[in-house]
């Protein structure tokens, strides 16, 4: 989804670029008359590209856009002149900007000016370079004694507090011990099944890059491996900005990085984003909160959590000893991932080849066997506990069978209660997936009824719900089976006909009504989806045509 801004103290101008670029898929479109504007526009939502005039009362198009690339700096300026004032524009170009359009331009030359400045987007983070960068960064990786005292500093190690100020100096970490931070907590949510251990901790690396490249240009960022997660801590770049600002830049940013790592990498990203300021002293309950939501999924593929949570209980690794304590421990957290990550089948073979080498022990000990009896079963209690589902999944299962060893006649009996019990959490599981999924669409399908005069825009939509503008759009498609924007505007038009069938109304005031402030682009929306202008309906209704 590309963020365009069209400035232009003519409006006649500025409707005319909008509708062009309406014609565009994944294209969120907003304009304004002047500059002042448009820079409130800016510091609300991201900038992708920004369409303005050279010249406007108050401030100049250039100053304009070098406001708004201070606030997004890869933002790409197009400049319109209504003047062939090549100098003014040599000069703008060689300012940063992207390219110029002389007014009146038509449509092909603005639809492919708009395609080129979004393929130059693409290609600044090409999968070529991500790759090389990571092989470099692997090669070149941070000393051990930054890994220890990060880890130390999620754990909550008083000692790592107590020394941060010297310790960050001393390790050369860009970070700040007397600023609060922003965490971020990302996990790739499903491996393909072809990748090796060595493919997949450099694609885990690559994410990462990518994270670091959209970030830094704002941020300090400082980012450490934990487990199956990876965690950025980040402040400002610039320490006279502001925590709500930086916080924003950064949660404008995270749809961006998504696709990326989608599109580059073919991985989908889970991410969880912190409160905007978060004490150093903090940091260890904060990120043991984040890391709860993360495994819970929250029901969802790909979710972007903009706020913090409330803090859940950490669950510590036990000590590990070798042989079979070992390697039960190894298969058993094997499994619990499995499960949170919804790998149905990969969970069903590690399951079957612990039970096969559990076989193997019967005359070695039977301790060992009832120690994996009493972990697998641990393992499925505390997942139906924390995600709440022992009494639905109790209903058809007895629980009581996880505690009692000696009722299972034979180990494929025990194997084959474990397999049902597992594909029976996989369907619940998916099940609540797609109720949660419905009643999000449901609330956005009641606020778009009863406030189709407002702001319907998917940013804003988004944020009613708590998710990505880009993860709504593609969840609301795969549960409804048509666009969002196909929804609103026939909402829009069936509530139009209906008020153009009453006789006292006027046309201008149906038009508010339902979110159009310009009567004439009331008009074009109406007859594109109507067949006919608003006054021609009005006059076939009254004819009872």
């Amino acid at each position: 989804m590309h963020h365009i801004l069209v400035v232009d103290d003519e409006p006649l101008i500025v409707r005319g670029v909008c509708n062009i670029l309406s014609e565009l898929e994944q294209a969120h479109i907003r304009y304004a008359y002047t500059p002042r504007e448009a820079r409130r526009l800016a510091e609300e939502s991201r900038i992708d590209i920004l369409i303005t005039d050279v010249r406007m009362p108050g401030m100049s198009g250039l100053d304009l856009a070098l406001h708004i690339r201070e606030l997004w700096p890869r933002c790409k300026v197009i400049f319109l002149s209504g003047h062939a004032d090549f100098e003014y524009l040599q000069f703008a170009l060689r300012h940063g900007a992207f390219d110029y359009l002389l007014k009146p331009a038509d449509r092909e030359t603005i639809l492919g000016l708009f395609r080129q400045a979004t393929d130059r987007i693409e290609q600044e983070i090409n999968e070529q370079a991500v790759m090389e960068r990571t092989r470099q960064q692997i090669k070149d990786a941070r000393p051990l004694l930054v890994e220890t005292h990060l880890r130390e500093l999620l754990a909550g190690d008083a000692a790592a507090l107590e020394e941060l100020p010297e310790q960050l100096e001393m390790l050369d970490l860009p970070l700040r011990a007397d600023m609060p931070l922003v965490v971020l907590v990302g996990r790739i949510d499903s491996w393909p099944s072809h990748l090796s251990p060595k493919d997949r901790l450099l694609m885990e690396y690559a994410a990462c890059n990518i994270m670091e490249e959209y970030l830094q240009s704002f941020s300090r960022i400082v980012a450490v491996k934990d487990g199956k997660s990876f965690v950025w801590l980040i402040q400002p770049l610039r320490d006279e900005e502001g925590e709500q600002r930086h916080h924003l830049y950064i949660r404008e940013t995270l749809e961006q990085i998504q696709q990326s790592i989608r599109q580059l990498l073919r991985l989908p990203l889970s991410i969880v984003l912190s409160p905007p300021a978060v004490a150093w002293s903090a940091l260890a309950g904060e990120y043991r909160a984040m890391c709860g939501l993360l495994q819970q999924g929250i029901g969802l593929d790909e979710e972007i959590i903009i706020s913090g949570a409330d803090e859940k209980e950490a669950v510590g690794e036990e000590e590990r000893g070798g042989g079979e304590h070992e390697h039960i421990a190894t298969a058993v957290g094997r499994l619990r991932l499995q499960l949170e990550t919804r790998e149905r089948e990969a969970f069903g073979k590690t399951l079957s080849a612990l039970f096969e080498w559990g076989q193997r022990t019967v005359f070695v000990g039977y301790p060992i066997q009832l120690e994996l009896f009493s972990s697998v079963s641990a393992m499925f209690l505390g997942f139906m506990n924390k995600r709440k589902l022992a009494q639905t999944i109790g209903q058809a299962f007895d629980l009581a069978l996880l505690s009692a060893y000696h009722a299972h006649d034979t180990w494929n009996d025990l194997l084959d209660y474990y397999l049902r019990l597992g594909d029976a959490l996989f369907n619940r599981i998916e099940a609540e997936r797609t109720d949660q999924k419905r009643e999000i669409i449901d609330k956005i399908d009641r606020y778009i009824a009863d406030n189709l005069d407002k702001d319907l825009s998917l940013p804003r939509l988004a944020d009613l719900v708590y998710l990505s503008p880009h993860y709504l759009s593609r969840t609301y498609h795969a549960v409804k089976g048509y666009p969002l924007a196909d929804h609103i505007a026939e909402m829009k038009l069936a509530t139009a006909k209906r008020l153009l069938a009453l006789q006292d109304m006027k046309a201008q005031d149906v038009g508010r009504m339902v979110g159009f402030e310009d009567m004439s682009y009331f008009g074009r929306f109406f007859k594109k989806h109507a067949g006919m202008t608003p006054g021609e309906y009005k006059e076939a209704v009254k004819s009872g045509i």
